[in-house]
């Protein structure tokens, strides 16, 4: 399926991009920029410097951290920061809505997708190499 992918660039150095809203997204399920991060296959550090960075943007938070202890620590999204990702969603299905008929138009010249070859498999009493 076709998707479409916003990247709003404010300036040279801040931009709202599909990762980070989907970071943003994960955090607000997971309660944990962690857990958010292993749901994304990125490290916790990483996660937490482009967290850091997408927050230092804004006048308004986007995230409430609770730091480690115990449990651990949590994060949660603030109102802002879950109005941030609704309203990138929002961006994102209308401009699927109004591009529609030249995104289908586009899709009919595509070559058809390449499938992965069937792995060869072994049958008993065959080595690797016969």
């Amino acid at each position: 399926m076709t998707v479409i992918k916003i990247r709003i660039d404010f300036d040279d150095d801040r931009y709202i991009g599909h990762g980070r809203v989907q970071l943003l997204e994960l955090i607000g399920q997971h309660g944990s920029i962690a857990q958010a991060a292993k749901a994304m296959g990125m490290s916790y550090k990483r996660a937490w410097y482009l967290m850091d960075e997408f927050n230092s943007m804004f006048a308004d938070p986007l995230i409430e951290r609770q730091h480690g202890g115990r449990g651990g620590g949590a994060a949660k999204l603030t109102p802002f920061g879950a109005d941030l990702v609704r309203q990138y969603r929002d961006m994102e299905a209308k401009a699927l809505t109004v591009f529609s008929k030249p995104l289908a138009s586009i899709e009919k010249h595509l070559m058809p997708a390449e499938k992965p070859a069937p792995k060869p498999t072994k049958k008993s009493g065959q080595s690797a190499r016969s």
